[in-house]
């Protein structure tokens, strides 16, 4: 079992989802206090869209990538702040657009055979270059968790309430959301296009089905997105099912086992 290190595409998955796995479900966490968890599945979707246009154009996919959603999810946030639009009708917009120009640029630059890889993830994906924006954001990511964790426990559960205490709400707000878009960003490569979304919301699903406090619904939903990460690595490479669609798998045979504990622990 132990070969599988020898492939240097494995030793990248592995230092990627290192970094990937402990932000997903943390930046998940926040989103379902917000009742916000349509949010990265729209982002992923614009993923695509910037995906399908380094395939059509030939540039760097994932600086586009990063740009693209930074630039999706700050646009989605200021037109939820002006009542422009109502908050699920910008995300569906954004959504089906991204999807449908994906597949038109997709179709149009001759590559529709990565289409399997950019919707469910692929281990070959990753570029050496790739790794170190990986790293690079995954940074900036659990730099702004760490500097601004009690703040957006507050601004996450009620906005209203978190201005009240002297919290600069805008602020946060677009901090927020371009560090979501950026933390989705580095991980759709891994984790396709269709499944980030799973990495990010499943976990704390089962942390909080387990869990009462908040502290431990966090280090739960960390322990559980690590463990089904490096578990779909092996699953992936020896069965050939795509990456994304590994870790998936197998997040969701934790949630059923979680809810079969709960159970026979209530019998």
């Amino acid at each position: 079992m132990l070969e599988i290190f020898e492939f240097n595409i494995i030793k990248r998955a592995f230092l990627v989802v290192s970094f990937i796995a402990p932000l997903s479900p943390i930046f998940g966490i926040f989103l379902l206090f917000r009742k916000y968890a349509f949010f990265a599945d729209t982002l992923a979707h614009v993923g695509f869209l910037a995906l399908a246009l380094s395939l059509f154009f030939k540039i760097n996919s994932l600086v586009l990538l990063i740009l693209l959603s930074i630039g999706v999810s700050i646009s989605v946030e200021q037109l939820r702040t002006k009542d422009r639009l109502p908050a699920e009708g910008s995300l569906s917009f954004f959504l089906y657009s991204g999807v449908a120009l994906s597949v038109v640029f997709i179709t149009f630059s001759g590559s529709t055979g990565s289409i399997i890889n950019i919707l469910f993830g692929s281990l070959s994906t990753v570029t050496k270059e790739d790794v170190y924006l990986i790293l690079s954001g995954a940074f900036v990511c659990g730099v702004f968790i760490l500097k601004y964790y009690k703040k957006l426990i507050s601004f996450c559960i009620d906005e209203e309430l978190a201005h009240a205490s002297g919290i600069n709400v805008a602020v946060i707000k677009m901090l927020f959301a371009t560090t979501v878009a950026l933390s989705i960003s580095i991980s759709i490569k891994t984790m396709g296009a269709l499944l980030i979304g799973s990495l990010m919301i499943i976990p704390p699903l089962i942390a909080m089905h387990i869990c009462r406090s908040l502290k431990n619904t966090v280090i739960v939903s960390i322990i559980i997105s690590l463990l089904s990460s490096y578990s779909g690595i092996f699953l992936s490479f020896y069965s050939g099912i795509p990456l994304g669609a590994s870790i998936s798998t197998i997040l969701v045979v934790f949630f059923v086992i979680s809810f079969i504990i709960k159970a026979f622990k209530f019998k």
